[in-house]
């Protein structure tokens, strides 16, 4: 599966932080339409609309099960600003042998 970092820069070096801003550009990686993504994530082509029109702020589970349609996983990082630590966290699919997808990834 593809990785997609976020917070992440479009072209011209503007964070991308809205979910809006992320399934657009999800789908603008992809090449796909709303409807095709909407197939694959499962989900109505209204929903993915009024997504990325910022009509509806859309759950994490729901991001989630967009971007793992579109092929990708989704990774959490937060900072802690009490503690002033980074913690990450791969937000997936669990396999068989019931860990997270992405446990083993050396990249983490």
């Amino acid at each position: 599966m593809a990785r997609f970092r976020w917070p992440s820069v479009d072209g011209r070096g503007v964070l991308l932080t809205t979910a809006a801003q992320i399934v657009v550009r999800i789908r603008a990686e992809r090449g796909l339409s709303m409807s095709s993504l909407a197939v694959l994530a499962g989900v109505p082509t209204s929903t993915i609309s009024r997504i990325e029109s910022g009509q509806v702020e859309p759950t994490l589970g729901m991001i989630r099960r967009i971007a793992l349609g579109a092929g990708y996983h989704l990774h959490l990082q937060y900072y802690d600003l009490f503690s002033g630590k980074l913690e990450d966290h791969v937000v997936g699919a669990t396999t068989a042998e019931g860990r997270n997808e992405g446990e083993d990834d050396p990249d983490r």
